[in-house]
């Protein structure tokens, strides 16, 4: 089998790399992001544009005992427990929220099921939080191609497409996780095709992106949410995914 169209395990263990290399990243830097916080530097055009604070603003608590084993069973417990436990409190409102609250609400019309709703929306605001604790430290990081320091300005709306496709690939998880498990109506379906759709819309947009977000960080935050032929390219090329960390 090739690997351009790898066997459900194979695709299923890289996407676990993918989150792990996530969850190490924020670790590895977390002194960075709090330093960030405190003392951001001047030169940073973005930062002129919305405070630190504000990018990683702790998500709102969306679910309840209900939604839990439906995210953990997705793989993306992760991706909810550590927004909670390192978001910043009352610095308002996370510009990139609306971005990702938009994906939740266009896949979530005629979806009735309160767990299934919750869980959706639950992944899809706390994507906000990822790509901003990610873009707070970006100008620390490096290029994703070159490898090289990264010299160039992102500006907010790069940052909310970003978003909003990194939201996507998380409640596509969670609605393929439904459909692969258990019994669930003609509207959960229709959610699930909707966000493939909208996957392949996007495939054109994502290299240009990609380059406009520049860091290794964050391009593979958001290469690696959601299906396209250049998703996991690294790892069936084996170049050594988290080599710079």
């Amino acid at each position: 089998m090739s690997l351009s169209s790898p066997c459900p395990n194979l695709y299923a263990s890289w996407e676990a790399l993918a989150d792990g290399l996530q969850v190490q990243r924020l670790a590895l830097h977390l002194p960075q992001l709090r330093e960030q916080l405190l003392t951001p530097p001047s030169s940073i055009a973005l930062f002129a544009q919305t405070p630190p604070s504000t990018l990683t603003a702790r998500p709102a608590a969306l679910t309840g005992p209900a939604a839990e084993p439906m995210i953990d069973q997705a793989g993306l417990q992760h991706w909810l427990c550590l927004p909670a436990e390192y978001g910043t409190t009352d610095a308002g409102t996370n510009p990139l929220s609306a971005s990702a609250d938009q994906v939740a609400d266009t896949l979530l019309i005629g979806v009735t099921h309160p767990v299934i709703r919750a869980a959706v929306a639950a992944v899809c605001t706390a994507s906000a939080w990822w790509v901003g604790a990610f873009a707070v430290i970006r100008h620390l990081g490096v290029h994703h191609t070159s490898l090289q320091p990264v010299d160039t300005a992102i500006t907010l709306e790069t940052l909310q497409s970003a978003t909003s496709i990194v939201a996507l690939g998380t409640a596509q998880r969670i609605l393929a996780e439904q459909l692969r498990t258990t019994a669930t109506d003609e509207a959960v379906r229709m959610a699930y095709c909707s966000a493939i759709t909208e996957s392949i819309v996007i495939e054109s947009r994502l290299p240009e992106l990609l380059d406009e977000l520049g860091e290794l960080r964050l391009a593979d935050l958001v290469s690696t949410s959601i299906p396209w032929r250049g998703r996991f390219t690294k790892y069936a090329g084996g170049t050594g995914a988290g080599q710079v960390e």
